[in-house]
């Protein structure tokens, strides 16, 4: 089952996920916006890692009880956007906290 950790907080997965090949981390940001179109950025977020997520369980009604352990409501409105690069990924989030 995965958990909620600050940015701050020390975690290191060559050794928590050594041995769990299904394993990830998410980096978080959420409780911004998005820019408009056409130079879209993310402003005024805050980022936190999901640890523990495993690919084989993992999906858009993961990804919303997440939002729920952070204090969103969902629905009415989430907006998720994935980035990756270089082997690593990210999610932005935005949408009405409870």
């Amino acid at each position: 089952m995965w958990h909620l950790r600050l940015s701050s907080t020390s975690f290191d997965p060559m050794v928590v996920y050594d041995g769990h090949p299904t394993l990830f981390t998410i980096k978080l940001h959420h409780g911004g916006e998005f820019t408009k179109f056409p130079n879209v950025n993310y402003i005024e977020g805050i980022v936190t890692y999901v640890d523990m997520v495993d690919i084989e369980e993992f999906s858009i009604h993961e990804m919303d009880a997440i939002m729920k352990g952070l204090g969103y409501s969902v629905p009415p409105v989430i907006y998720y956007h994935f980035f990756s690069a270089k082997g690593r990924h990210a999610f932005w989030a935005t949408g009405p906290r409870k």
